[in-house]
């Protein structure tokens, strides 16, 4: 990848998942003022996740055509436009709308996450998948670590909306850098023509599968990632309100709380990548989803604002080794590079799913439980999950005693299918 292209496509995704650091914190709580319910925002918060499942067909539709850069530049666009558009808005049904666009996993941020994704993929030369994209995640906890804590100062200074503001410029920076991307794709490279060819060897034929395909192992992880979220996400609606309501912190607080995990996530995702290519997927798999469940258990224990934050650094270790390892194991399950765009919406789509599935069931739990019963409830959800991938889910990388030059490990020659074939 030339200078040009790491500059617009980690600029891009640096500066567009900054908003993540708005989101996480203080979206709830903004959305509360606006007049919002707990049960409200959960579903808010859910109709954004089913909206983001839009990036399976946009990354099957980029695929076929060989380009991405349009579909960034106009997610980028839609997430700033709704950045503005969020100041002031009233009425829960255009607040929902705004919210669809704007949201962690709304539609444009799932574009962004997917599509950033399969650029690095495909760019990756042989065996090195896992750390191509560990070196693009590593960029996204920068920015939310940043816009976490300005807007905390903001918050506590001017109020949560005065956060907005900055954020918008913040997005459309987001979209120059991803003008800056330059493609030499089209059909040709999208239907592999002319590039067949990659480290000495031919594409893998795409099978005819329809869209249900018999990928036992496919199915398992596509579930555990499901549920992941599922217990995952509703953290990210209720945590702060919990600090807030229950623990009585300080708008600092909640800042400190997703900078914590962000910092971790920083830390751990080039790693990842790397030993992942050595001693591959599934170690680091069950190690993540362990993380998440144990996590989750202990904000149902702590009984203090600064031991939730300090409890954070699980957070981002178990979602960091998550945003490297399930998008390489399904790359290596599809075992195709030009299908990278697939192998990430299938991540992406599992993702806003069970995004969509934990609010939605949270809004309507969290009363009658409260919410400590809701994450002790969350944390059997992520175990079942750890299971699944415990005694489910295969390895995708070959034995190590078949190492290849660098002391990396190639996927092992699996194929699916998802999508309708050509």
């Amino acid at each position: 990848m030339d200078l040009r292209n790491k500059i617009g496509l980690y600029g891009c995704y640096f500066l567009g998942m900054a908003g993540i650091g708005f989101t996480l914190p203080y979206l709830p709580l903004y959305l509360g003022q606006l007049g919002l319910s707990d049960r409200a925002i959960g579903m808010v918060s859910t109709l954004a996740a089913v909206a983001g499942l839009a990036q399976f067909p946009v990354g099957l539709w980029s695929d076929r055509i060989g380009w991405r850069k349009p579909f960034l530049v106009a997610a980028l666009a839609a997430v700033a436009a709704s950045t503005w558009l969020l100041r002031g808005a009233q009425g829960l049904v255009w607040i929902g709308f705004v919210v669809v666009l704007f949201a962690e996993n709304g539609i444009g941020r799932a574009v962004v996450e997917s599509l950033s994704g399969a650029e690095a993929a495909s760019l990756a030369p042989k065996g090195q998948v896992g750390a191509a994209l560990g070196a693009l995640r590593f960029w996204k906890p920068i920015g939310i670590v940043l816009m976490t804590l300005f807007g905390g100062w903001l918050a506590e200074t001017r109020g949560v909306g005065s956060i907005l503001v900055p954020l918008f410029v913040v997005q459309c920076l987001a979209v120059v850098a991803a003008l800056l991307i330059h493609e030499s794709g089209g059909k040709k490279d999208a239907s592999g023509a002319g590039s067949e060819e990659i480290a000495g060897e031919s594409a893998p034929e795409k099978p005819k599968g329809g869209w249900l395909p018999k990928d036992a192992g496919l199915w398992a992880f596509a579930a555990a990632m499901v549920l992941y979220h599922a217990a995952n996400a509703p953290g990210g609606v209720y945590l702060g309100l919990y600090m807030k309501r229950e623990l009585h912190a300080p708008e600092r607080m909640l800042s400190y709380a997703f900078a914590v995990s962000m910092v971790a996530w920083m830390i751990v995702v080039w790693p990842a990548g790397w030993l992942a290519d050595r001693w591959g997927r599934k170690p680091l798999l069950i190690a993540g989803w362990t993380i998440m469940a144990i996590r989750l258990a202990l904000v149902a224990s702590l009984r203090s604002p600064e031991m939730i934050v300090a409890n954070q650094a699980l957070d981002g270790l178990g979602n960091g080794l998550f945003a490297v390892l399930a998008a390489a194991w399904v790359t290596d399950r599809l075992a195709d590079p030009r299908r990278s765009g697939e192998a990430q919406v299938i991540v992406g789509s599992c993702l806003v799913l069970g995004s969509a599935i934990g609010p939605a069931v949270s809004g309507f739990v969290v009363e009658p439980l409260g919410y400590r019963g809701l994450f002790w409830a969350l944390a059997g959800v992520g175990a079942v999950a750890t299971l699944i991938v415990v005694t489910l889910v295969p390895e995708t990388l070959k034995k190590h005693d078949e190492l290849t030059e660098g002391g990396m490990v190639d996927p092992m020659p699996v194929t699916s299918d998802l999508s309708t074939s050509a």
